[in-house]
């Protein structure tokens, strides 16, 4: 358990500096550059499913079929780590040539993605061939390297992106250089530190092992990706640069939850899918408690976010973003539904009913994309967050009825529940009521202490 706590660190250290760095770089940044920034990085989030065939999760996996085989594992590393470096380089040469015709089709607002998106698209490329390293020092158990690595890194890429705004005075390119020069610079290190690990070798055999693996979950991971990612496509079709600048930076603190949850879901998920293995006997209270956990670090983490919201114009400070405010109880009460659908998902991945969930990701796109195209136009940002709110409902009134062995919130938590949702509508609906700022600000406290009094022991145990 120790190790997954380090690993939840580490994994969402460098969104911790991103956001508190987030009004340094809203100073620096124009309107226009951070719509660049965002608009690549949604498409990214989409091209990252299929550039390398997901076979980075193949490794996480197949890693584990046959743990003492090490001759087997390394010739495993080395196929899917080559496999990614040929990958990347086809996609350079192919985004060199016809990258700015891809964006000038996906998008209709006049702004010059090139050089700048090649340049996020290349660190993004080289990140992952990191990444891939990482990944083989988790599954070798070498937490150390694993921590100084990645907070080297982290803290490395906004170390220099900082010297460039302050030092350097660097332009827009400048700054998105230095992430791409720290990534080669670790990725060179790496080769140097570990020649023998990376010989070339690509394995056929192990290497379509890996694509057997990943191919199942390929339709699933795509069509979640455009689920999660389409509405900055409408908003930048049917809005004003400028409020897709103040959607953006909204969505990029709302989308940090993402990394969070995606932490917190590696922590449960071998308690969790070692309690559905069991034959013998289902212990529904045992996945009840796991669930009361998960929702108890959504009200934590969805209450911080509407504090943070409601004193987000004194964090900013930057005029060309007042009055998000108002969007932030809204949109929280929209993604609120998420913890149900992450936790839900995960069971229903173990019950190997992927197609299933394909069927209903592609019917809400379907719908999300008629209410964005309905309701973006006439309400503008509040309109997106009303079709996210909706579709987010609605999918998890069906993955509960898709799951075989139900299972509910204790009472304790549900009540919680409620009342975060009562009261954050109350919130919503009557903004000038006497001390919201407090209330607002104080149900994080309160919540955050509640959690640490009920999982306290748990607590204990993990930091011992």
């Amino acid at each position: 358990m120790k190790k997954t706590v380090i690993y939840t660190f580490t994994g969402i250290l460098s969104q911790i500096l991103m956001l508190v760095l987030l009004p340094v770089y809203l100073k620096f940044l124009t309107p226009t550059e951070y719509v660049v920034l965002a608009l690549t990085n949604s498409f990214l989030v989409v091209f990252s499913i299929f550039f390398n065939l997901k076979t980075e999760q193949a490794y996480r996996t197949i890693f584990f079929y046959e743990k003492e085989n090490k001759t087997k594992q390394l010739a495993l590393f080395r196929t899917i780590f080559h496999f990614n470096v040929i990958c990347s380089l086809v996609w350079l040469v192919l985004f060199l040539f016809f990258g700015k015709n891809l964006f000038d089709v996906l998008f209709k607002n006049d702004m010059q993605f090139f050089p700048y998106s090649y340049l996020i698209f290349s660190s993004f490329l080289i990140g992952n061939l990191n990444n891939l390293f990482f990944i083989y020092l988790q599954n070798n158990s070498k937490v150390t390297a694993y921590s100084l690595f990645s907070i080297v890194l982290a803290f490395a890429t906004h170390g220099l992106q900082l010297c460039c705004v302050f030092i350097f005075h660097t332009s827009f390119f400048g700054f998105l250089a230095a992430a791409l020069i720290v990534n080669l610079l670790v990725l060179t290190f790496i080769l140097i530190k570990n020649s023998t690990l990376f010989q070339f070798s690509i394995s056929k055999k192990l290497l379509m092992e890996s694509l057997r693996f990943s191919w199942p979950f390929l339709p699933f991971l795509v069509l979640y990706s455009i689920e999660s990612q389409m509405d900055r496509f409408f908003i930048e079709r049917f809005l004003t640069l400028s409020e897709l600048a103040r959607y953006a930076v909204l969505i990029s603190i709302i989308g940090a939850t993402n990394t969070f949850f995606n932490a917190v879901d590696n922590a449960i998920r071998p308690d969790l899918y070692s309690n559905l293995s069991d034959k013998t006997f289902l212990n529904p209270s045992k996945i009840q408690e796991q669930l009361d956990f998960y929702l108890w670090i959504g009200l934590v983490v969805f209450s911080f976010l509407i504090g943070f919201g409601f004193n987000i114009d004194w964090f900013l400070q930057n005029e060309k973003y007042v009055g998000l405010t108002t969007y932030f109880i809204p949109m929280v009460l929209a993604f609120f539904p998420l913890i149900g659908i992450r936790f839900m998902a995960l069971i229903l991945i173990y019950k190997q009913k992927v197609s299933k969930l394909n069927n209903v990701l592609l019917i809400k796109i379907i719908i999300m994309a008629g209410m964005f195209y309905l309701l973006i136009p006439i309400m503008g940002i509040n309109g997106a967050i009303l079709s996210i709110g909706i579709s987010n409902l609605l999918n998890m009134v069906i993955f509960y009825f898709m799951i075989e062995n139900k299972v509910l919130p204790s009472k304790k938590v549900m009540a919680f529940t409620i009342g975060f949702i009562i009261l954050n509508l109350f919130l919503l609906f009557n903004p000038q009521t006497k001390f919201v700022y407090l209330i607002a600000s104080g149900q994080c406290i309160v919540l955050g202490l509640l959690f640490v009094h009920f999982y306290q022991k748990k607590l204990k145990t993990i930091l011992h």
